[in-house]
């Protein structure tokens, strides 16, 4: 793990990221079964608690071989603590210090501007303490509102995957976004 400094809990103001844990299971399965949250999302729906247990638990395996690193967004005041989403570094590559992003919020959470936070201080976990040189996210080409958003957040077009997506049994182009560590914000 040379130069690299993995990153449990990191905040901005009152938005934080926290590492997924068990605990969250029923926050993910409620969430990712509402239509609105995984429609653009490979892994949704969730059938079950159980089933998504056990998602969680190879969140955490992957977590543990720095493959992959799963993030609650919380937004905290006082003694409240409120579960919006969570933003995932995954598909990493330590040779070529590369990695995707994704990410999903509860839709009563959207257009707040919380998102867009989230990403912000993903990329300093990713280039700051991860030492990552490049992140990309693979968007449905018809997801215009993540396409902006990460396009917001400083992230360039790249080209377009033709029928790239398998979601819910359809496929759909996706658009790459990436963004490189010159371009990085800086903590």
């Amino acid at each position: 793990m040379k130069n690299r400094e993995i990153i449990e809990e990191i905040n901005v103001q009152k938005l934080y990221l926290r590492k997924i844990s068990l605990s969250d299971s029923e926050f993910f399965f409620a969430s990712l079964k509402e239509a609105a949250v995984s429609k653009f999302l490979s892994l949704g729906p969730l059938t079950s608690k159980e089933h998504s247990k056990k998602l969680l638990k190879n969140y955490l395996k992957y977590w543990d071989k720095s493959t992959q690193f799963n993030y609650i967004i919380e937004l905290r005041n006082d003694d409240n603590i409120k579960k919006i989403g969570s933003i995932s570094i995954w598909n990493i590559s330590w040779l070529h210090k590369r990695a995707e992003i994704g990410i999903w919020i509860n839709p009563k959470y959207w257009s707040m501007g919380f998102s867009k936070k989230a990403l912000n201080i993903i990329k300093i976990v990713a280039f700051n303490h991860l030492r990552l040189n490049r992140l990309e996210a693979h968007i449905a080409a018809d997801n215009q509102k993540s396409i902006n958003l990460f396009m917001k957040c400083g992230f360039i077009k790249e080209g377009i995957l033709k029928e790239y997506l398998n979601l819910k049994g359809s496929y759909h182009d996706a658009v790459i976004l990436a963004i490189l560590t010159n371009l990085k914000i800086r903590s």
